[in-house]
Order: structure tokens, then sequence, then C-alpha cells
């Protein structure tokens, strides 16, 4: 598809879905590590909710409530 709307792409211009979903990971362990810093410096207790979905067109949400 992406070579599809811009022919000029190659095959190697296009990260493989192994490397996109590392990054999100990497990424993600990364904003947990920052966050556990950030609350360890709270003297008071947070309680916190996550909730996720999916729009009628196909969009995913994730929600987190503290």
């Amino acid at each position: 598809l992406l070579q599809y709307l811009r022919p000029s792409l190659s095959d190697r211009d296009i990260p493989h879905r192994t490397k996109t979903w590392d990054e999100i990971l990497k990424r993600a362990t990364l904003a947990v590590e920052r966050m556990k810093e950030k609350l360890k410096l709270v003297d008071s207790r947070i309680s916190m909710t996550f909730d996720s979905w999916t729009s009628l067109p196909g969009h995913p949400f994730l929600s987190l409530s503290a």
C-alpha cells in the first residue's frame, strides 16, 4: 500500500513489522520508567484507571486517568 501511494519507496525504506513493534515496546518501556520516577516524588496515594477502545472508523484510543 505504501509503495502504491509513493512509488519512489523501496522495500528497504519501509520498516518491517517486527522493527516497528520493537520500537513501540522500547518507547513504552521508557515512558513507564519515566512515570515510575515521577511517581516516586509524590507523597500521596494515586489511583489509576486505563481504558482502550476503537472508534467506528477503526481509530484506536487509549485513556489513562489518575
